[in-house]
């Protein structure tokens, strides 16, 4: 049998693999916010274009695409590693 040696992960892909993971939490409290405030009252008819939830409504959809990305770049940094490594042992 060969041994498997884990390959040690480099800050670049912690610092992705977290940030896309805040932004997905981030996004879905937004989501929750959203619904939780709707079922209140505070749609748009009822002033909810003022304050923080221009904000609150926005952010989903630009977190979520750029947690997206992270994701991808996370998926590439890794494959290029794993790349790299399989390179110098001769596989």
């Amino acid at each position: 049998m060969t041994e498997e040696t884990s390959q040690p992960v480099s800050r670049a892909q912690r610092t992705l693999a977290f940030i896309g993971a805040g932004l997905v939490i981030l996004s879905i409290v937004c989501f929750l916010v959203l619904m939780i405030g709707t079922w209140l009252g505070a749609g748009p008819d009822q002033g909810s274009g003022k304050g923080i939830w221009p904000t609150v409504e926005l952010l989903p959809l630009v977190a979520l695409p750029l947690a997206f990305l992270c994701i991808v770049a996370v998926l590439i940094v890794s494959l290029v590693t794993r790349s790299r490594q399989n390179r110098k042992s001769g596989r």
